[in-house]
């Protein structure tokens, strides 16, 4: 089985949704540092459709039946690009080609207020679509991950035992009482900044019901390492500062950053794609997490929060 979606692969997507390939240019190339974009997929854009296909060698853990589910929800309600077809078992989806206008966020974006506004806004809309099937838990990804590390002798940091029994007081996070339907990711590259700062929801491989403060949680990690400047991010999408609810976010930020450094880790040893960074990618998202857990901060986080038995 091919590891990466070759051009056949991608000719029998762009022939079941109507893509025509003649007139098709490439879509975005792998990066994964600085900033985490277009690694699960291969993608064309023709015909002002963006179509897509996941590699086989990224499909392990996505649930993409909910994936694509969520995704057309999102566009139906005016925060993500609409759906013209999808095939979970193929791993395809079509969607518009936001076309001129429209470009990839950058970090860097994410200190424009009315970007962040933006971005709030929107994922507060997409949490209250109509729930979707799949349960994401980020705590039971990252112990798949290290028990798929441990069986593919993929070496691990070596205070992997302390991170992850620290992180394991943010556990009692996972009872939350409102699930939404979440992205459950937060990278800036994952947001499209269209005419007058809109902003749309794109990439929807992690989608699932979680606690919708861990999306938010997530976009505030992405625009600063200050927690002081995310104040405002949060205010954005909960209306007005809560301490519990910020906590709360915070510890979800530190959860995926653990989760999305044994990820790179574990892609860093079985991808084809050698050129990607994998390794560095996982290395900044695993200092940041060991910065957090270090910090006097985080006990006080687990306390405020409410996570604390």
């Amino acid at each position: 089985m091919n590891a990466t979606v070759s051009d056949e692969m991608m000719m029998e997507a762009a022939k079941a949704s109507g893509v025509s390939m003649d007139r098709a240019v490439a879509g975005p190339a792998a990066l994964a540092s600085p900033s985490y974009q277009a690694l699960e997929s291969r993608s064309i854009v023709g015909d002002g459709v963006f179509l897509k296909r996941i590699h086989p060698e990224m499909r392990e853990g996505f649930d993409l039946a909910s994936s694509f589910k969520l995704a057309m929800l999102a566009g139906n309600a005016g925060v993500g690009p609409k759906i013209h077809w999808g095939d979970a078992e193929m791993g395809a989806v079509a969607m518009e080609d936001l076309g001129d206008g429209w470009r990839t966020a950058r970090q860097n974006d994410l200190q424009e207020p009315a970007v962040v506004v933006s971005a709030m806004q929107a994922m507060k809309a997409l949490h209250a679509c109509e729930p979707i099937s799949y349960r994401f838990d980020p705590f039971a990804t990252i112990d798949s991950l290290l028990g798929s590390c441990g069986r593919d002798g993929i070496e691990l940091p070596e205070d992997i035992t302390w991170l992850r029994r620290i992180i394991a007081m943010a556990e009692p996070l996972r009872e939350c009482e409102s699930l939404a339907p979440c992205r459950n990711d937060g990278s800036s590259s994952n947001l499209m900044i269209g005419p007058a700062g809109k902003v749309l929801l794109v990439d929807y491989d992690r989608a699932g019901m979680n606690d919708p403060l861990y999306d938010v949680g997530c976009l505030l990690a992405e625009m600063t390492d200050h927690e002081r400047n995310m104040h405002d991010g949060f205010i954005a999408y909960a209306g007005d500062f809560d301490e519990a609810g910020f906590a709360r976010a915070r510890l979800w930020s530190h959860v995926d950053d653990l989760l999305h450094a044994l990820w790179s880790r574990r892609m860093a040893h079985r991808s084809e794609r050698k050129a990607v960074e994998w390794i560095k990618y996982g290395e900044w998202r695993l200092l940041r997490v060991r910065m957090a857990l270090s910090n006097p901060s985080f006990e006080e986080k687990i306390r405020i929060s409410g996570a604390a038995s």
